[in-house]
């Protein structure tokens, strides 16, 4: 490794489901890692310090929090909030960060963006889906182009932290009931992935920067229909779990977060996120399958 492997590697967003991971996957291996968060004393981020990450306070939206928050820092694991309510939040931290990084000689990026913001023509059914794409995509165009000496774009799929709690609230807002619903149609394929499978890419990468430079992966650890979602979480879970197809007005009724409505009828237009699964098996990261995952996360699911 080119790096220096005793070099510091701040995580953004380390308090949350994807930078969260990734922060432990790094301290799991022996990495040093700094932890860039707006409350250094809420419960998540102690939760980290306690597994070995040091904390800093700051905030994307801060341009001069960042400044020290990336002294003596050789890397960084770039994940972005993206705010449903104002689309103008994530490429404006983006630009924040990819800035201090340059000053601050930050020689790599692995930042993780979504599948399908790199297709084009774009879907253009829904302006706020549009606009989401586009937002990533730009994300990935300052990184691509920040002038670091290495970079690499993840793109994860469906997360299966989407099936407890807290984003089955608004991904499964039916499951305690042993209902996943949707506009998908059954049969549909879906590519699913883990947090803690991008968290290995995003190690593979920090720790071969030459091997993993300059490339777009695909992060994709499973393939079931929602059909076969309920059917193995069903048969796991020792739980009865079925899966309706219903419209978008009555999606949105029960529950489900607006984007995804949205999200779930371009599923429709592209299936499986429009590659395919072997592209990620090709890099040699070990992944989880659906049904390893949901027997390793049994005690997160609750299912009446």
């Amino acid at each position: 490794m080119e790096l220096d492997q005793a070099g510091t590697i701040l995580v953004i967003g380390g308090t949350g489901t994807q930078g969260g991971n990734v922060a432990r996957e790094l301290l799991k291996h022996g990495h040093r890692v700094r932890i860039l968060t707006r409350n250094p004393e809420s419960a998540a981020a102690k939760a980290m310090a306690a597994k070995g990450a040091e904390l800093i306070q700051g905030d994307l939206a801060d341009p001069a929090s960042l400044e020290p928050a990336m002294q003596n820092v050789s890397a960084i694991f770039s994940v972005q909030y993206a705010d449903p309510y104002d689309q103008t939040v994530e490429p404006r931290n983006a630009a924040n960060m990819v800035l201090a990084a340059r000053k601050a000689g930050i020689e790599q990026v692995v930042h993780t963006s979504v599948a399908g913001s790199n297709l084009f023509p774009r879907w253009d059914k829904y302006k706020y889906l549009v606009q989401t794409w586009e937002n990533k995509y730009e994300v990935e165009e300052r990184i691509r182009n920040g002038g670091f000496r290495y970079w690499t774009i993840l793109h994860p799929c469906w997360f299966m932290e989407n099936f407890v709690e807290p984003l089955s609230a608004i991904m499964a807002p039916e499951l305690k009931n042993g209902v996943l619903l949707g506009t998908m149609q059954g049969n549909t394929p879906l590519k699913l992935n883990s947090g803690e499978d991008t968290a290995k890419f995003a190690r593979a990468a920090f720790e071969n920067p030459q091997q993993f430079h300059a490339k777009d992966i695909n992060v994709a650890s499973d393939e079931l229909s929602m059909t076969e979602i309920a059917e193995t979480l069903s048969r796991v879970l020792d739980k009865k779990v079925v899966f309706e197809t219903v419209g978008s007005e009555e999606a949105r009724k029960r529950g489900m977060l607006e984007g995804t409505v949205y999200f779930m009828e371009w599923l429709e237009e592209v299936p499986g996120f429009g590659f395919n699964i072997e592209e990620t098996r090709q890099h040699g990261v070990a992944l989880t399958s659906f049904a390893e995952w949901v027997e390793e996360n049994r005690h997160r699911f609750i299912i009446n």
